[in-house]
């Protein structure tokens, strides 16, 4: 049985969008690092991203934040797949979800990839979408319903920072609970 689990964090590279909505994924992956004390990243330039790792319960679990952009995420995924021998059913993808109000998430498997572009782009390399998602909500309180492509490069506000840092331990508890198996 294989005990290799990748969980990457999709969003884009560059500090510009280090802040950004559409980077929770990538936020959510470096919060993972720090709390199982392997805040270390190194670039793997075969795997197109930065790479962390963890020990739990005899499971080696990668850590990995792409290095390509947000729409070519697949490039990067395929690639960490294949280097590290993991299995479809061990990928875990921490992304955003526009659909999902901010402090809401939901853990998907084998599910299409509901117009979001970077897992488009994981389905079309990976030939295959059984893999697990973790979709964030990134969608601001609001009356009116605003489109998508009008929040989804801003940055979170200090009040909506505060709702993320509670949300984090509530996902990493039940990713804890499917790597069990």
């Amino acid at each position: 049985m294989n005990k290799n689990f990748l969980l990457v964090g999709l969003g884009n590279p560059h500090k510009k969008y280090e802040k950004n909505r559409h980077n929770i994924g990538r936020n959510f992956v470096v919060f993972l690092a720090k709390k199982w004390n392997s805040p270390d990243w190194k670039k793997n330039k075969k795997c197109f991203a930065e790479i962390s790792y963890a020990e739990k319960e005899g499971k080696k679990l990668i850590l990995a934040k792409p290095l390509v952009f947000m729409n070519n995420s697949g490039k990067s995924i395929s690639q960490l797949k294949k280097f590290y021998n993991v299995p479809l059913k061990n990928i875990f993808i921490a992304q955003d979800d526009a659909d999902i109000n901010l402090g809401d998430f939901k853990i998907s498997y084998d599910r299409g990839p509901a117009g979001h572009n970077g897992i488009k782009s994981i389905i079309s390399y990976l030939k295959s979408k059984a893999f697990h998602r973790i979709r964030i909500g990134i969608r601001p309180f609001s009356k009116t319903r605003k489109k998508a492509e009008d929040f989804v490069l801003k940055n979170f506000t200090l009040k909506e920072n505060k709702i993320l840092e509670r949300l984090f331990p509530i996902i990493e508890e039940e990713i804890n609970n499917k790597t069990k198996n």
